[in-house]
């Protein structure tokens, strides 16, 4: 368990629209958080290397390495859009 501050991330209410439904598309299964696997499958999508992926996962996963919360998520998304 990491124990940095959480990252904040505003979104506008298209934003948060689009991201929950990337969210939905994403997670098949418990609706709290996105396991591991699942995300990295999703985020491949993007065809970013997966080096470039575990940066992002690094800066996103402040929870856990194991999963991503639903901010999490939303955070990894705005990374990989950037990239």
């Amino acid at each position: 368990m990491n124990n940095r501050q959480p990252l904040k991330l505003k979104l506008t209410n298209q934003e948060r629209g689009y991201y929950s439904n990337m969210w939905m598309m994403a997670n098949s299964g418990d609706a709290s958080k996105l396991g591991g696997q699942q995300a990295v499958m999703f985020f491949r999508r993007s065809n970013l290397s997966i080096d470039k992926l575990k940066e992002i996962w690094k800066i996103s996963a402040n929870t856990s390495n194991e999963f991503l919360t639903k901010d999490e998520f939303y955070i990894a998304l705005r990374l990989i859009a950037y990239a």
